[in-house]
């Protein structure tokens, strides 16, 4: 009989190794109704679904990742301003701090011949979670969006900056956008400003994309809005947020990799 002991032991060496040699993508934990909120320049609702489903064979990256693989998956139904929407390349980063070329090919966001504008670079603190992907839509193709994700947090708790300022929250979108308002009509979900999600995405440090030695175009982040501004495609200035939820027995990896910020999930799913 394989015992809990060396169940844990496995995805606990199965998530800290995830920096090196990447294996075939095979997705250990899926989830629906997760949450995918786009805000504008000021921080206002742009759109988003709460029909949006996320996989993840719940490895964390050490390095960015060079040769095209990918450790996690988000797609939805939902059109945005018409047209359906694909992440692709989404990969999920631990702790530490990884610099992404928005100018490198698809799949080698690694720094070459971009200047200082058109690089993000994502300090991710003890704790947290990271997340860098490719956003296609209509005729637009390879927009790099970045996501600094708290865990065991909800949007309104986490208004502002990365430790969870609530200076400025900004709308969140509770069902697809109509002419009602993104955050105003009910969803089958039941998503709301308040609900606690496994990894909720914050607000990235003014350090996160510059303007220096580059296009003066390029978004200055230093607002209190969700998110990280992008610095390419159609949405510059725009931030994509995706906030997201992993069945409980996924949390028992994180006992052993620093991030205890799950071990929250756990507790809250068995008392609701």
């Amino acid at each position: 009989m394989i015992s809990k002991k060396t169940v844990l032991s496995a995805a606990v060496m199965m998530a800290l190794g995830s920096g090196a040699a990447h294996a075939a993508y095979v997705p250990t934990v899926t989830t629906t109704g997760n949450n995918f909120t786009m805000l504008g320049g000021t921080g206002l609702l742009t759109g988003g679904n709460n029909d949006t489903t996320f996989t993840w064979d719940e490895t964390l990256r050490t390095a960015v990742v060079t040769d095209g693989t990918y450790n996690a998956t988000l797609a939805s139904p939902t059109p945005f301003f018409g047209k359906i929407w694909t992440a692709k390349n989404v990969n999920i980063y631990g702790p530490g701090t990884y610099v992404f070329d928005s100018t490198a090919l698809p799949g080698n966001p690694t720094p070459g011949t971009g200047t200082a504008s058109q690089m993000y670079t994502l300090t991710i603190p003890t704790g947290y979670i990271g997340a860098h992907m490719l956003f296609d839509w209509s005729t637009s193709a390879n927009i790099d969006v970045v996501n600094l994700w708290k865990l065991n947090d909800s949007w309104d708790a986490t208004g502002g900056d990365p430790v969870g300022s609530t200076t400025s929250p900004d709308p969140f979108c509770a069902a697809p956008l109509t002419t009602a308002g993104c955050n105003t009509v009910p969803n089958p979900f039941s998503n709301t400003r308040y609900t606690v999600w496994d990894m909720v995405s914050v607000d990235t440090p003014a350090s996160t994309i510059s303007t220096a030695g580059g296009s003066t175009t390029a978004p200055d982040e230093t607002n209190l809005y969700h998110g990280t501004k992008m610095i390419d495609g159609p949405f510059v200035g725009q931030s994509a947020n995706f906030n997201v939820n992993v069945p409980v027995p996924a949390a028992v990896w994180l006992l052993g990799s620093g991030l205890l910020g799950l071990v929250g999930v756990a507790r809250r799913k068995k008392k609701a």
